[in-house]
């Protein structure tokens, strides 16, 4: 799928703009503070209906507007159109696919692939456990929409045995909430590990990108209640039981898929602990771009690819290997300060109104 043009109105600094792209992508180069970021955000809005950057809605509003609105349109791998609209104000978030509502995220999720790739992606290998989380709920979310709801009502779970563990229970009470809470940990888990399977084998087809290793990086699952998997329910409800002193002196769920974490080796290495910063950045991109190749694989949409300003942090040679990863079929924007960035995509054009003199 392409994405064919894009209004913006009071989303961020772009107050009234409108866009016309190219089949196979844009260059979108320009100094820092142009508005480059805001428009590749604004793009990738469109794929999962929040904020990549986690940012509230209300934050994306321009200085002194009631709210904003993005008018998308698309064209499918069919040859078909699509119009999506998104528009925001104090009264909330309504989201329109060719002029009708979305009652479920989940539909978006369905039509509309979008990858975006930042230095920040860094922080996919030596960040926080909840950094790997997100990244990899939206990837499986895009890949299996029904995994949205799925892990919705494992929150919700979570949620209100929480609030549970806060009052003095009935013990009958938590004992249905402990069985609830292990249902949908497998639930997630079950999408989770799928997901990774998939992941490492279409790692295992693409050539290796990482300087001087051989070998390709290697995902693995860490989930906070052992051997889940192979566990009866009667043993997990055990394990829960054993955890009920610590729980009430938290009050809060002290197991479950949203402590769980990801690792990423190398050579049998975590690259959290032994890899080098160059090692984990073209790791963390390697990781997109098998996704990206996964979700071309598994639900026959071609996903929109999004880089900004990731050239800037990598030398020619590294530059160029990642984009012998990303297929020629695909459209791809490329956000950059510096201008050199089109000797690497040079049947890209570049997109007006970025210049200094914007």
């Amino acid at each position: 799928m392409i994405i064919s043009s894009l209004r913006l109105l009071n989303y961020r600094n772009h107050q009234s703009n409108s866009f016309e792209f190219e089949p196979l992508g844009n260059l979108i180069i320009g100094p820092n503070g142009s508005g480059k970021t805001n428009l590749l955000e604004a793009i990738a809005y469109c794929g999962i209906g929040k904020s990549l950057r986690l940012h509230k809605d209300d934050q994306i509003t321009h200085y002194d507007a009631d709210g904003w609105r993005i008018e998308a349109g698309f064209c499918l791998d069919s040859g078909s159109k699509m119009e999506l609209e998104i528009n925001y104000s104090a009264g909330g978030k309504l989201l329109k696919l060719d002029g009708t509502p979305l009652k479920m995220l989940s539909m978006l999720f369905e039509y509309i692939k979008i990858i975006y790739l930042a230095p920040e992606d860094l922080s996919l290998i030596d960040g926080s456990p909840r950094k790997r989380r997100q990244f990899f709920d939206l990837a499986i979310s895009q890949l299996f929409p029904a995994y949205i709801g799925v892990l919705r009502g494992f929150l919700h779970v979570v949620a209100q045995r929480n609030a549970l563990l806060k009052t003095d229970y009935d013990p009958r009470q938590k004992h249905i909430w402990d069985a609830g809470l292990i249902k949908a940990n497998k639930e997630v888990l079950g999408y989770r590990l799928r997901y990774l399977e998939l992941l490492n084998q279409q790692f295992e087809q693409m050539p290796s990108i990482i300087h001087s290793v051989e070998q390709k990086p290697c995902f693995s699952y860490q989930a906070q209640l052992k051997d889940f998997q192979d566990q009866t329910e009667e043993e997990l409800l055990s394990q829960l039981q054993k955890l009920e002193p610590r729980e009430q002196l938290w009050q809060r769920s002290l197991v479950g898929a949203h402590l769980d974490d990801y690792e990423i080796s190398l050579d049998g290495k975590s690259m959290r602990d032994y890899a080098s910063q160059g090692q984990k950045r073209m790791a963390a991109i390697a990781l997109k771009l098998a996704h990206s190749s996964l979700l071309q694989n598994h639900t026959s949409i071609k996903p929109i690819l999004l880089f900004d300003d990731i050239f800037a942090e990598l030398d020619a040679e590294h530059s160029l290997m990642v984009k012998s990863l990303v297929s020629d079929s695909l459209q791809v924007f490329v956000a950059s300060p510096k201008p050199d960035v089109a000797e690497i995509w040079p049947e890209l054009e570049q997109l007006e109104g970025f210049g200094r003199g914007a």
